[in-house]
């Protein structure tokens, strides 16, 4: 029994006697009958795919044709030497008269090109469910960057009427990170139709635990007389502006403090600049001259020691 025979069972293409000989296996041997079982779930993945990836018309047909043209044009042989039998494949061995022996060939042809399209089917499952993965993480990554740009008009319109000032946390009124956007609302600087959670965080199937806010906000610095001081526009160096993070959802666990919960992205972040400006970042190191922008320059997840120490702090953090 090879494993032709496996999946042409489970396609249904065998004839009566041949069906009821591999029932008999099964039932005597758990072995094959488990290896049967593998090989209809791979072909149910098949199934599943059907209706969500469409391959190009005629696409399985071209490749066989290529595959074959390429095997004639470099296959060395004499006139009329036979093809050489593909390696791993097992003749098939059965009691036949030599009036069936041409329709064993043509069974066995016919076996080998079930597999090559079975094979080649796979292969392109496996690309298409590829691309449409990360076509997904690519429009999520869009989307998420899209609500921090409407957060963006937020806070800079909280700048705006504080006196270049951004919301600031630590306060008895907005004592953790999270509560910054408390303090867009009460000034009425919350965009209309902006959620502070990642619309990744917000998928009802998300592995995230969904906060009522999830982006990390910045836990401003401490002046020289320790008082906590938030972040706001400099009129000196606009460079500065450029570069220093208000807000991002959190990152990849590899770029996390502590290990604690992360965003939906799979190989990173979204880091919301002063100036306005969104990147996808895949490290945490992507402050001031290459600052860790969820910790201060002695590691922790506190107010920073300067207005370039950039501390993003996520719901329940405090400076």
């Amino acid at each position: 029994m090879t494993h032709d025979d496996h999946i042409g069972y489970a396609l249904d293409l065998l004839d009566a006697d041949e069906r009821i000989a591999m029932e008999a296996r099964f039932a005597a041997h758990p072995e094959a009958a488990a290896l049967q079982e593998s090989v209809r779930a791979a072909l149910a993945l098949l199934e599943l795919a059907r209706d969500e990836i469409v391959p190009p018309s005629g696409l399985a047909t071209r490749t066989i044709g290529r595959l074959a043209a390429e095997l004639v044009e470099t296959e060395p042989r004499t006139p009329g030497e036979p093809l050489a039998k593909p390696s791993g494949l097992e003749p098939i061995r059965r009691s036949v008269s030599r009036e069936g022996a041409d329709s064993r060939s043509v069974g066995g042809r016919f076996r080998l090109d079930l597999i090559v399209a079975v094979g080649i089917g796979l292969f392109a499952v496996g690309l298409g469910l590829s691309f449409v993965n990360r076509a997904r993480q690519s429009s999520e990554v869009m989307a998420c960057q899209n609500n921090l740009r409407m957060l963006h008009q937020g806070l800079s319109g909280y700048a705006d009427t504080h006196g270049g000032r951004f919301p600031q946390v630590g306060t008895e009124a907005y004592p953790t990170a999270d509560t910054f956007v408390q303090a867009l609302k009460d000034a009425g600087q919350c965009p209309p139709g902006f959620h502070a959670v990642c619309p990744v965080a917000a998928r009802p199937d998300s592995a995230h635990a969904v906060q009522p806010v999830s982006y990390a906000y910045s836990l401003g610095h401490r002046a020289p007389n320790n008082a906590i001081l938030g972040q706001w526009r400099s009129t000196d160096s606009a460079a500065e502006n450029d570069l220093i993070p208000l807000s991002a959802d959190y990152p990849v666990a590899s770029a996390a403090p502590g290990g604690g919960p992360t965003s939906g992205h799979r190989y990173g972040h979204n880091v919301l600049f002063m100036n306005g400006n969104v990147r996808f970042a895949t490290v945490a190191t992507v402050g001031v001259d290459g600052d860790d922008i969820y910790r201060n320059q002695y590691g922790a997840v506190a107010a920073g020691v300067s207005r370039v120490d950039t501390v993003l702090g996520r719901a329940g953090d405090m400076p």
